[in-house]
């Protein structure tokens, strides 16, 4: 009798065994804007005189040139956190004022609090933003950017207060490491939607991947394979209020 008892509690035990040790798989969320559809996304204080975005070739493409100020294209959900977004984003046209290119997550919109990752073209340096109102925190770190380059962007924010930025330029050679800039919040801000940042340019956008333990499996993209993903203040501007 004893012998078929062991036999039962050491197959539960394996059992137990392999399933805690299996992974945890997040959610995600996807647009590859093939299907010419932005009835996901939405541009936040939209102001029709000043900033547009629309598909072009299987593209997004987001586009401002009012002095001091950016447009943002937002998605999901406020109840979104603790994510990673990535996308393909190239700068093809700017003006005047100094041009920026990059995401935003936990962004709650007419609350006005944010974190921005961006590509600061003139200063040459990437910002990451944490942004309340006209309460602006940033940390700056030095970066070369190049205009009419494909860059692989990637921002995340993390349970415990941790940001990063990841940047990997797509037109140099193919076993190009990405830079990865990182910061700190020891208040992190509250879940929010995620979305794409434009600031006195026309940007082009593509394959937004959205992931994280509370984001749901969707969104208008095709699944893809998967592949390996290798206290300073400022004000820089202010977003747009009606």
């Amino acid at each position: 009798m004893k012998k078929p008892m062991l036999t039962i509690i050491g197959i539960i035990c394996v059992c137990f065994s392999m399933y805690m040790i299996l992974p945890t798989f997040a959610g995600t969320w996807r647009d590859d804007f093939e299907d010419n559809d932005t009835r996901e996304w939405k541009i936040y204080n939209l102001n029709r005189q000043a900033e547009k975005w629309w598909i072009n070739d299987n593209e997004a493409v987001g586009e401002i040139f009012e002095p001091g100020f950016m447009s943002l294209w937002l998605t999901g959900d406020l109840k979104w956190k603790n994510y990673s977004v990535s996308c393909r984003a190239k700068l093809v046209d700017d003006r005047n004022e100094p041009p920026s290119i990059g995401l935003t997550l936990h962004d709650r919109g007419e609350e006005d609090s944010r974190y921005l990752f961006f590509i600061d073209y003139v200063f040459d340096i990437v910002r990451i933003v944490k942004a309340v109102h006209d309460d602006w925190s940033s940390v700056r770190h030095f970066f070369t950017p190049e205009e009419d380059t494909w860059y692989q962007l990637k921002a995340t924010v993390y349970e415990n207060g941790d940001l990063e930025f990841s940047i990997q330029n797509l037109d140099a050679e193919v076993d190009a490491e990405p830079q990865v800039f990182t910061a700190f919040d020891p208040d992190p801000l509250p879940g929010g939607q995620a979305g794409l940042v434009v600031a006195d340019a026309r940007v082009r956008f593509d394959d937004v991947e959205i992931t994280g333990a509370n984001i749901p499996n969707g969104g208008p993209g095709k699944p893809r394979s998967v592949e390996p993903q290798a206290k300073l203040t400022t004000t820089w501007g202010k977003l747009k209020t009606r």
